[in-house]
C-alpha cells in the first residue's frame, strides 16, 4: 500500500488508499458492486469470508468517531451466517484493539442496511490501521458468505457529514448529469423550453470553465484589522470583545433602543425576564428607560430574586415570581418582551420554555436573547475551533497561559466537558435550532468562536493592557478570531431578537 503520511480520517470509496487481503481474482468476485435486494440499493465494497480491509494509516483524536454502514451482500446467505470484525492496528506495537464483531444471521439477508456509529476516544493519541474482516458464522460455513460495505468513515467530530458527502464522486456526477439532462427533455418542461430557449431553435452558445483566484484559500481572512485603543482600567476580556466587535461588519441588536421605543410605541409595557438571577443586564436596561415598563423576574431562587429587586430603582414597578423554568407552562399572562439572559444553556427543557414564549409573547412582542451560550454541548469548543485556538494559545509565553483557576501554566486550552455533573451548557447546541422552529428572527447576532476561552477569569489577568506586548498579544489573539471567523467558524454567543412564529385564539391577542 502506497501510504503518503498520516491523516485524521479514512474514507472508504474507489479513490481511497486501501488493500485486501488475501488478494482474490475479479472473477470469483467484484471488488465493488450495486447491492440491490436492500430496500436502498447502494454501490459497496465486497469481501467475502476470509478477507479484510486494511486502511491507510490514520491518528486517533479524542473527537474521532467510526461509522459503518454494512449488510449482507447477497439475498442468501449460509445456514450459520457471516460476522463483520473491527480492529485497530497499532503501528510499531502491532498491538490490536478490538472495536466490534458483528454477527448477521443466516440464510436470508434483511432488507435494511445495519449501521454502527462507535465513540473512538479510548484509541485518542494512537496511530495505526482499521482493519475490516468479513468471517463465516458459528458453524465455519463460508457458502455466499459476502459481506457488503457502503460506507466506511473514521472522521473527527463535525467531519464525518461533509467526507461522506464525497464518495463516489464520479458515479454521483455521472447519474446527477444523466437525470437531470433527462429530467428537462420530459414534456412537462419543454412546452417552456420550447418558447424560451434559444438552444431549442437552434442556436447554440458558447460554454467556459470558471477559473479560480491565484492566491491561496483564506488569504482575504489575514487582512489586516481596525484597531482600538484599550479604555482605562479595561480588562483583556472587555478589550478583546470590543475590538472583535469592530472588526465584524454585523451589530448586535441595541435592546435599550428596541425598550425604549416599544414605551414610546405603546406607552407601557410589560417585560418578563427568565432565569433572572440577580437581575444586573436587566436593572441596567430599567435605569436607562425609568418609566413605562413594569418588571416580571423568574427565577427557582428567591433569595436571588429578593436581591434582583433591590438593584432596581426605587418606584419601579416589580412582580417577583418564584418558578423552575424546565417546568414553565403557558398561562394566560402576556408580555410585550421577553428576555433571558445567557440562561437557556442552563436548561434542559428547552422545548416546554419554547413553548411558553411562544404562547406568552403578545402577538407584537418579541424575545431577546443576551449573551446566550450556543456552542457545542458542556461549553466545550468545535473541534475545527480547537485547532485554531490552540495554535494561537500555544504560541503565547508561559505567564500568558497560567491558569488562575489551576494555577498550573496550560500548554493548550483545556477541553473540558462543563455539562458533567452540572447543568453547564447541557444543550446548546439544541437551542439555535429550536429558536428558528418557535419564533422568527429579526436581528441575530452571533460571533466569538474561541477568543473568549482566551481572555475569560482563567487568563484575563495574565495581560496588563497598559503594556505595549501585553496589547500587541490580544490584538494578535482577536486577528485569529477573526482568521477563523472569516472562514466559516462559527459563533458560540449570541445576541437575538426575535418575533412570534405562531398566533393563537386562545388568549394570544393584538392590543
Amino acid at each position: 500500500m502506497n501510504d503518503s503520511g498520516v491523516a485524521s480520517y479514512f474514507l472508504l470509496d474507489e479513490t481511497a488508499v486501501f488493500d485486501v487481503s488475501p488478494e482474490v481474482e475479479l472473477a470469483e468476485h467484484p471488488q465493488w458492486m450495486h447491492v440491490t435486494h436492500l430496500r436502498e440499493g447502494r454501490y459497496s465494497l465486497i469481501l467475502t469470508a476470509g478477507e479484510h480491509l486494511r486502511s491507510s494509516k490514520l491518528e486517533v483524536f479524542s473527537d474521532s468517531t467510526l461509522f459503518v454502514r454494512f449488510s449482507a451482500a447477497l439475498p442468501s446467505i449460509s445456514l450459520d451466517g457471516l460476522t463483520c470484525s473491527v480492529v485497530f492496528l497499532e503501528d510499531g506495537t502491532q498491538a490490536e484493539f478490538q472495536i466490534g464483531m458483528f454477527h448477521f444471521c443466516g440464510a436470508t439477508s434483511p432488507s435494511e442496511w445495519r449501521t454502527v456509529d462507535l465513540d473512538l476516544a479510548w484509541l485518542a493519541g494512537k496511530r495505526g490501521r482499521l482493519l475490516v474482516a468479513c468471517g463465516p458464522g458459528a458453524k465455519n460455513d463460508p457458502t455466499a458468505d459476502w459481506l457488503a460495505i457502503a460506507d466506511l468513515c473514521v472522521a473527527r467530530e463535525g467531519e464525518r457529514k461533509a467526507l461522506l458527502a464525497k464518495t463516489h464522486q464520479s458515479l454521483r456526477m455521472e447519474n446527477e448529469i444523466a437525470h437531470f439532462s433527462s429530467v428537462y427533455r420530459n414534456a412537462f418542461y419543454s412546452s417552456v423550453q420550447q418558447r424560451q430557449s434559444e438552444t431549442a431553435r437552434g442556436v447554440v452558445r458558447k460554454v467556459r470553465r470558471l477559473n479560480g483566484l491565484a492566491h491561496a484559500p483564506g488569504q482575504a481572512a489575514q487582512a489586516d484589522i481596525v484597531i482600538l485603543e484599550p479604555f482605562e482600567g479595561e480588562v483583556a476580556y472587555a478589550y478583546a470583545t470590543r475590538l472583535l466587535r469592530a472588526n465584524v461588519p454585523q451589530v448586535p441588536p441595541d435592546f435599550q433602543a428596541r425598550l425604549r421605543q416599544k414605551v414610546l410605541d405603546h406607552g407601557a409595557i410589560k417585560v418578563l425576564s427568565i432565569c433572572s438571577g440577580a437581575a444586573r443586564i436587566e436593572a441596567g436596561l430599567s435605569a436607562a428607560v425609568p418609566e413605562g415598563i413594569e418588571w416580571s423576574l423568574l427565577d427557582i431562587n428567591e433569595d436571588l430574586l429578593q436581591i434582583a429587586a433591590r438593584q432596581f430603582p426605587p418606584g419601579t414597578g416589580l412582580d417577583l415570581i418564584v418558578a423552575d423554568a424546565n417546568n414553565l407552562v403557558p398561562t394566560d399572562e402576556q408580555w410585550d418582551v421577553i428576555i433571558c439572559v445567557s440562561a437557556l444553556h442552563h436548561l434542559v427543557e428547552l422545548e416546554k420554555v419554547m413553548l411558553f414564549i411562544s404562547r406568552s409573547l403578545k402577538n407584537d412582542g418579541e424575545f431577546w436573547s443576551v449573551g446566550e451560550a450556543v456552542g457545542r454541548n458542556g461549553n466545550r469548543l468545535w473541534p475545527d475551533a480547537i485547532i485554531a485556538a490552540d495554535a494561537a494559545f500555544s504560541a503565547l509565553p508561559a505567564r500568558y497561559r497560567l491558569n488562575a483557576d489551576t494555577q498550573v501554566v496550560d500548554a493548550v486550552i483545556p477541553d473540558k466537558d462543563h455539562s458533567i455533573g452540572c447543568f453547564e451548557g447541557i444543550r446548546s447546541e439544541d437551542i439555535t435550532a429550536l429558536l428558528e422552529r418557535w419564533l422568527t428572527p429579526v436581528n441575530v447576532y452571533r460571533t466569538n468562536c474561541f477568543l473568549w476561552r482566551m481572555v475569560n477569569l482563567a487568563y484575563s489577568g495574565n495581560f496588563n493592557l497598559e503594556k505595549a506586548q501585553d496589547r500587541a498579544l490580544v490584538i494578535d489573539l482577536v486577528r485569529a478570531e477573526l482568521g477563523h471567523f472569516r472562514n466559516g467558524g462559527l459563533g458560540t454567543e449570541l445576541f437575538g431578537v426575535y418575533q412570534k412564529k405562531h398566533l393563537f385564539s386562545d388568549g394570544a391577542s393584538d392590543r
